[in-house]
């Protein structure tokens, strides 16, 4: 049976390995093989491995960063991967990145833990993902006897705070950012050593992330002054402001979004009372927030996707010409396109 999953996120795991970093024992264990994907469960996978990548993506705590420069070792590292894209060179790249933090770390850090390192793909682009992770105990009682015990090397949620994530696009774009990072160990603010150390990487205000971060306040703020029924329409209007690819200023953006939903009521103060408010509080919680910028989208895909992976069904949210139907009783989906002869499109088969 098919399970429906919307979500912004499209991943595919390619490969993925892990290695030991014992800081107490000054002992780097490296990744001989990568690991046997078909014996990872779906729960695992989709609890624990979508839920950090989701984390990285979109948390507000995660930062995106550029590449200091374009001789990045990270780079280089990488793109032999790309060019030669095998077991053989991936295992070296897990390796070599995790070896480079073990050093790193010797000097500023005993925290053990473990590396995972995978080639995933986000909506058909290609990433690292790169995770470290501090192993934790936990208790188990045995519900027969009542008995409790200890288990060691447990591996931390995506909510716990000690973790390092990092999701570094392998198509370098020197003007776009290249990596996204998540470190929990201070607060939320990633480590200095991981960071400039390690990645060589600083932290920018994409377009990107303004983007999201705008579009999201905006709704949330909005949805709380209007009727439930009204927030589809709410959400039509934002998304019609924010056209991927527009260039926008944030004081006549929100004007326009308040004007766009303002009740036949009150409407000027409305308009004018609302958005002055959020303008203002939006401006002192972000202040280094640049208020002219472009808009990047990448939540513009709605997708089905069954829970191994094995179907994927993708398109664009602002067609109105696609109906998705799931029939329950005889678990069945039925996908309509409407007037498909005006849609230029083929079928093709992706290589795993």
């Amino acid at each position: 049976m098919m399970n429906e999953v919307e979500t912004t996120l499209a991943i595919q795991m390619k490969r993925i390995a892990v290695t030991l970093l014992d800081m107490e024992q000054s002992r780097f264990v490296s990744a001989s093989q990568t690991m046997d994907l078909s014996a990872i469960q779906s729960e695992v996978y989709s609890n624990f491995f979508e839920s950090y990548i989701d984390t990285t993506l979109n948390s507000p705590k995660s930062v995106a960063c550029k590449f200091l420069d374009r001789d990045n070792d990270i780079i280089t590292k990488i793109n032999r991967y790309v060019e030669y894209p095998d077991d053989t060179h991936f295992l070296s790249l897990a390796n070599d990145l995790s070896n480079k933090l073990y050093q790193i770390m010797q000097n500023v850090s005993n925290s053990n833990g473990s590396v995972f390192v995978a080639h995933i793909e986000i909506i058909d682009e290609p990433y690292i993902l790169f995770l470290k992770l501090d192993p934790k105990e936990a208790v188990q009682i045995d519900l027969e006897t009542l008995n409790l015990k200890t288990i060691e090397n447990i591996l931390p949620d995506a909510s716990s705070r000690v973790q390092k994530c990092a999701l570094i696009r392998m198509n370098y774009n020197p003007l776009e950012e290249n990596v996204y990072v998540l470190d929990r160990q201070s607060d939320g603010e990633p480590a200095k050593f991981f960071m400039e150390t390690f990645l060589q990487a600083t932290p920018i205000a994409s377009d990107r992330k303004k983007t999201k971060m705008l579009m999201k306040e905006l709704y949330e703020k909005i949805a709380e002054s209007i009727n439930e029924e009204q927030t589809p329409h709410l959400q039509k209007v934002i998304d019609e402001e924010f056209e991927n690819g527009k260039y926008i200023e944030l004081d006549a953006s929100v004007h326009n979004i308040y004007e766009a939903i303002a009740p036949s009521e009150n409407r000027n103060d409305f308009v004018e009372q609302g958005a002055k408010l959020f303008i203002n509080e939006f401006t002192d919680r972000n202040p280094n927030f640049t208020p002219t910028f472009e808009v990047k989208r990448d939540d513009l895909n709605v997708i089905y996707k069954s829970a191994e992976g094995e179907i994927l069904f993708r398109y664009d949210k602002r067609l109105e010409n696609i109906e998705v139907h799931h029939d329950q009783v005889n678990g069945t989906y039925t996908i309509t396109i409407r007037d498909a002869d005006k849609i230029d499109f083929t079928l093709h088969k992706k290589p795993l």
